[in-house]
């Protein structure tokens, strides 16, 4: 028989095999920083004091409202099909009423052979219908025939740079001085996976930091391409795909074979783009979905 029980931060050392590696590094950094269980709650199940699963919530607010990500919900594979994910589940909405917790959400991808099974439970315990919030382009070494791979030269008054040459600070400095407007999916200063240094680039002028593209290394042979900005005073002359082509050659040259776009729904423009010059050398397209569940 199973145990289901809340967690301290003392418990994430036994719980870390369950546990995705960049949210076990959030995690971490969140207690070193002093937010600890103000950010995260976890949820635990045991069996004969073993883990045998997990569930992470990721707290959020906005628009005056508390609502919580379900970062994740893991059951290990001996347990599957015992009602451990419900019962956690459970769990989970009495912790989030109590901190009047008003929603979660839980993206995950499609294309995998645990999205049928995903989408059939979420429909069980009640959740909203899956949207659609990016869609995934997933490229090998076939895009070095893409034609706008060429090298170009930027426009006078800009020159690219590797974001891992600068510190933090003085990034954020130099993106307040572009007074950078932007949307959170879009932030260059993520961490749920580790930074690729070797092609993650930034957009400079004397006013300021005009732009990025920021991958992170997901495994040894991929990369992922997160986010692309460029300030809308240069928005119309095609430096999103300069930077992307620049960061792409940089990839092969490294001798990385994947690579992994992201485009969000939110962001038609770079939607339209990526859908005719990165899907014909796609080997795979798949979507980041969505789905809610109210807590009123």
């Amino acid at each position: 028989m199973y145990k289901i029980k809340r967690l301290t931060p003392a418990d994430r050392l036994k719980y870390k095999p369950l546990m995705f590696q960049w949210l076990y590094l959030q995690l971490e950094q969140s207690i070193r920083s002093g937010q600890g269980q103000s950010r995260f709650m976890l949820i635990g199940a045991e069996v004969a004091d073993t883990p045998v699963g997990l569930a992470v919530l990721e707290l959020r607010e906005g628009a005056g409202a508390r609502h919580a990500m379900l970062q994740c919900l893991f059951v290990a594979k001996p347990w599957r099909r015992k009602g451990i994910a419900s019962s956690m589940l459970s769990e989970v909405r009495s912790l989030c009423l109590e901190k009047q917790i008003h929603s979660l959400e839980v993206y995950y991808y499609s294309g995998k052979s645990s999205t049928e099974a995903i989408e059939a439970w979420l429909q069980k315990e009640g959740w909203t219908q899956p949207l659609c919030e990016a869609v995934v382009f997933h490229i090998n070494s076939d895009i070095s025939r893409a034609s706008w791979l060429r090298e170009r030269p930027l426009p006078s008054g800009l020159e690219l740079f590797l974001w891992a040459d600068k510190k933090e600070q003085e990034l954020k400095q130099s993106i307040e001085a572009a007074a950078a407007v932007f949307p959170d999916f879009l932030s260059p200063f993520k961490t749920f996976a580790p930074l690729e240094p070797s092609n993650s680039l930034g957009l400079l002028s004397e006013q300021g930091i005009q732009g990025w593209t920021m991958t992170y290394r997901l495994t040894e042979d991929t990369i992922l391409y997160d986010a692309v900005y460029i300030s809308p005073e240069y928005q119309q002359i095609g430096l999103a795909f300069y930077m992307l082509a620049r960061s792409i050659r940089l990839q092969l040259e490294a001798g990385i074979p994947y690579g992994i776009f992201t485009v969000n729904r939110g962001t038609p423009v770079m939607m339209k783009l990526a859908q005719q010059w990165l899907a014909p050398y796609s080997w795979k397209t798949s979507e980041k979905r969505i789905c809610y569940l109210s807590l009123k």
